[in-house]
């Protein structure tokens, strides 16, 4: 579990950054295809190490960030990463959606609307 997180936090650290929009776009594709294609396929055999579905045995704060950092993705908050790019990770897309269905984690945002 530490490890996922620690593989997220440096995942969301080392992303490019630039102040000229069509350098980040350069750069992010760049990164997507090589940097971070690196991260996700550890964090998707850490997962598959695990059974395919989560970090851990039960949902772990480690599948609460995996969920955050690719709902992020998904919804175009990293200019420049592909918001599908996560789909050929049978692993990640099922963590993600075990999260996204978890009864505190449903309770949790529907308290707060």
């Amino acid at each position: 579990v530490d490890e996922a997180i620690e593989t997220l936090n440096e995942l969301m650290a080392v992303a490019p950054k630039h102040s000229d929009p069509e350098e980040l776009l350069k750069l992010r594709k760049d990164f997507q295809a090589g940097t971070m294609t690196k991260y996700v396929d550890f964090l998707e055999g850490l997962i598959q190490k695990n059974g395919g579905v989560g970090f851990a045995s039960t949902p772990s704060i480690a599948d609460l960030t995996l969920w955050g950092t690719v709902k992020m993705i998904r919804t175009g908050d990293w200019t420049g990463i592909d918001a599908t790019f996560f789909e050929s990770y049978a692993g990640i897309v099922a963590t993600v959606e075990s999260i996204a269905k978890d009864d505190k984690v449903v309770a949790y945002y529907a308290s707060r609307e």
